[in-house]
């Protein structure tokens, strides 16, 4: 009777039986424990050995299959990273794959920097030669190749008329930066997305938005993360410049992201409240305006 409950909250069943079944495995529903990871997945959590992602929407949907093939080709790291262990499926209209659970635990501070140096190298150093077609674009989740003329043109109107300028001259900065060789860059290397064990990074997941661009743009959702004076003590003074000017449009992105995916009216005008006291609160503080 529990579990005859549980399922019928839980309409996306259907999908992780399948993806159970490809692996072998029965699973009680009550041992499962739903994960909400964000706007895009949820995450079934099955004994601590099993995740099945499935996707929310349907540009999750359509992206999923590929962006499991990206979690195939990734290299072994010393941190460990969510592998496929199924083909992605579809049952009664929703979407999953299995992939393997990471262990760990996230933390917002007090993490060693060489850790998160060493987390860096090996992002930067990864062979991507096989890659083709199966990363995103930089930035495709909140505009893609138009990005910044969705913030120009879109999100910035949407702001306080004190901080539109402010916004523009952010915006306008990073696009002046000089084009430097791409690496692989997470694109969402938050503390969230972050699994620790102790001191010892244990592993990284998320890696949806996974492409080849600039590196700073890591180095900046790290420090945003774990503090400037933590990286500053890791990273090249060049890196760094770049990175506070790739975190100066943090928040105006999230708007875009929230236009681009199509998002409801609420969860578009959080996005813009939150830019509007980020700029007033940070922004000014660092342009001293």
């Amino acid at each position: 009777m529990v579990a005859q409950a549980l399922r019928r909250m839980m309409p996306f069943a259907d999908v992780v039986d399948a993806v159970l079944a490809e692996l072998g495995e029965e699973s009680d529903c009550t041992r499962w424990s739903v994960v909400p990871t964000g706007s895009a997945h949820l995450v079934v959590e099955i004994d601590k050995r099993i995740s099945v992602r499935i996707a929310k929407n349907p540009a999750a949907r359509k992206n999923l299959a590929r962006r499991t093939e990206v979690l195939r080709r990734l290299p072994d790291y010393d941190f460990g990273i969510p592998r496929p262990l199924t083909r992605t499926r579809t049952v009664r209209g929703h979407t999953a794959v299995g992939l393997t659970w990471v262990q760990g635990s996230h933390r917002t501070a007090g993490v060693p920097a060489s850790s998160l140096l060493n987390l860096l190298e090996q992002l930067w150093d990864t062979d991507t030669s096989s890659f083709d077609g199966f990363l995103d674009r930089p930035g495709q989740h909140w505009g893609g190749h138009k990005r910044r003329h969705v913030m120009l043109d879109e999100v910035v109107p949407m702001l306080l008329p004190r901080n539109r300028e402010l916004a523009r001259e952010a915006i306008s900065d990073l696009a002046e930066l000089d084009v430097v060789e791409p690496r692989l860059v997470h694109s969402d290397l938050m503390s969230n997305n972050m699994l620790w064990q102790g001191d010892d990074l244990s592993g990284v997941i998320d890696w949806d938005h996974a492409c080849l661009g600039d590196p700073a743009q890591d180095a900046a959702s790290l420090a945003l993360c774990f503090g400037w004076n933590t990286m500053d003590k890791v990273l090249p003074p060049e890196v760094m410049r770049r990175a506070r000017l790739h975190s100066r449009i943090v928040p105006m992105q999230s708007v875009a992201y929230t236009l681009v995916q199509e998002m409801d009216t609420a969860q578009v005008n959080q996005a813009v409240n939150r830019a509007d006291e980020w700029i007033d609160t940070r922004l000014r503080r660092v342009l001293k305006r």
